[in-house]
């Protein structure tokens, strides 16, 4: 179990199989309400059992549920989400329970954050992508027409159940999506974890339990660790959106086909590649980082389809944007960040821009 502890509050992290039966241990005894957030695909496959769970101790949950995907994470779909909350008379005793990957997190931890100015809320992530990052954190959001992740608020979870069991239905394409988020934070943070990644690879690719469950504990403490040093993203934090300012305007201009996480790894060469064309990072390291995602289907060649200037309009209203320029996570070395006294995110010129993205 890990204990995540910031200046909100302490919540737990667990990471054990078959730790939903005792979901019970983390519901706060005021709770007399339960709603479980969902999408349609995830409801069909683990809302019972969980359901069954609940009413054992007498709580007969609302399910809420909506399309899957990212087009479902906006400001219509929270508002249903709420409106259908208060048609049931749900008050502050109520605990919402997110039990999904990454959009579900997203939403269910917006709605908690402003539903009557705020109730608890438990993360149970059903997707690697979720599990090592967008589960921990409480970073909470929607998308809009201009970008990703506009509007939202920070909201920390009351505990994150994870059950390493959920990734058993995961597709080879949905484990990677997590996985590229994993070799981000070590890329940023931990230069041994992407030695065992790198040389585990194979087995990581084969769903090896005993493998995965050693990358899910890793970059989930990386991530405690950051969060509990800047909760609000306002310095070291930002660390962690590496590949995210180029990621973000992929997603958006592919209307949300592209899926999180390759688009992260597209983010992360094109950012790597900017690093070494400045000099901080040395050409072992780029090539080390470029042959690592190319074994995750993560070629440069993709980006080619998309229009560099559209890209460009779509990277500004990044929320690292500042001054009309936008701003980047570099690279000194594989486990560290350039770092300017306390700023994490740099301005980058627009020809050397181009020249990573399309050399």
């Amino acid at each position: 179990m890990i204990n995540q502890k910031n200046k909100m509050l302490a919540y737990p992290i667990i990471c054990k199989s078959t730790c939903i039966k005792s979901i019970s241990r983390w519901i706060p005894k005021h709770i007399n309400w339960v709603v479980i957030i969902t999408d349609h695909a995830v409801k069909k496959r683990y809302v019972a059992p969980l359901k069954a769970i609940l009413k054992k101790n007498n709580l007969n949950p609302l399910i809420i549920s909506f399309s899957p995907g990212e087009k479902s994470k906006q400001i219509h779909t929270k508002c249903l989400i709420e409106t259908r909350m208060l048609s049931h008379h749900c008050d502050r005793n109520t605990l919402i329970i997110a039990l999904g990957g990454g959009v579900v997190s997203d939403l269910a931890g917006f709605v908690a954050s402003t539903y009557l100015r705020g109730i608890p809320y438990i993360n149970i992530p059903t997707t690697l992508l979720a599990m090592v990052d967008s589960s921990v954190g409480g970073k909470t959001g929607i998308n809009t027409e201009q970008g990703k992740n506009l509007i939202g608020s920070f909201w920390q979870p009351h505990a994150v159940l994870i059950d390493p069991h959920y990734l058993k239905s995961l597709s080879k394409k949905q484990l990677i999506n997590g996985l590229i988020e994993s070799v981000k934070m070590f890329i940023t943070s931990d230069s041994k974890s992407f030695d065992y990644f790198e040389k585990n690879i194979e087995k990581i690719l084969s769903y090896d339990e005993k493998s995965i469950q050693s990358i899910i504990q890793r970059s989930i403490k990386i991530k405690s660790m950051i969060v509990k040093e800047d909760e609000k993203d306002t310095a070291c934090r930002a660390i962690l959106n590496l590949g995210h300012t180029l990621g973000h305007a992929l997603e958006s201009l592919s209307h949300y086909t592209l899926l999180h996480g390759y688009a992260v790894g597209y983010g992360l060469l094109v950012e790597a590649k900017i690093s070494q064309l400045l000099g901080l990072l040395h050409d072992e390291s780029y090539l080390r980082i470029e042959s690592l995602l190319k074994k995750m289907n993560i070629h440069k060649s993709y980006l080619k389809q998309f229009n560099f200037n559209q890209l460009i309009k779509k990277m500004m209203m990044d929320k690292k944007s500042k001054k009309g320029k936008t701003h980047y996570v570099l690279l000194k070395e594989i486990g560290l960040v350039y770092q300017v006294k306390n700023r994490f995110a740099h301005p980058v010129d627009l020809t050397l821009i181009k020249q990573a993205y399309l050399g």
